[in-house]
């Protein structure tokens, strides 16, 4: 992809040309644009389609982007969007309740597991009905300590 930025300047009053800003990037010296991310976390997090078949459906088209990158600029984008989540977990914990639920997910390559061990899947979910606010946590245990770590600072 190529940018073209036009510079602007005035000869008749000698003043300094003035160059168009950078189209902003979510994640910098990356040919990744915010559309490209946000159909990425789109496909993986809403369709619920993993990396694998999105690289799949990328190379149906011509498009040729490793799963590796594809892993890398998802981390990369929730990195960004960590200030966004501590926001959303405050509006959580300002409910009179929250609905909670864990659920088990199997994940093949992780490091330092047995692909066939279990990890789990934690959702919390409260708000009124035009500000609801879902979490997701992802853990490797289903014990005690983990919903108390992740209420941990609620009082409802």
């Amino acid at each position: 992809m190529k940018h073209i930025r036009k510079v602007y300047g005035c000869r008749g009053c000698e003043t300094a040309p003035v160059t168009a800003d950078k189209p902003a990037q979510l994640i910098e010296k990356s040919m990744a644009s915010p559309s490209v991310l946000a159909m990425l976390l789109t496909t993986k997090y809403v369709d619920g389609l993993p990396l694998h078949r999105f690289e799949t459906v990328l190379s149906r088209h011509g498009i040729e982007i490793p799963r590796q990158t594809l892993a890398r600029w998802v981390i990369q984008c929730s990195e960004h969007f960590q200030p966004l989540l501590n926001l959303m977990r405050d509006r959580l914990f300002e409910s009179p309740f929250i609905h909670c639920d864990e659920t088990r997910v199997q994940v093949l390559k992780e490091p330092d597991r047995d692909p066939t061990s279990q990890s789990w899947m934690w959702v919390q979910a409260s708000g009124p009905p035009d500000r609801k606010v879902v979490l997701f946590d992802y853990t490797s245990s289903r014990a005690q300590e983990v919903p108390l770590c992740l209420l941990e600072s609620y009082r409802g």
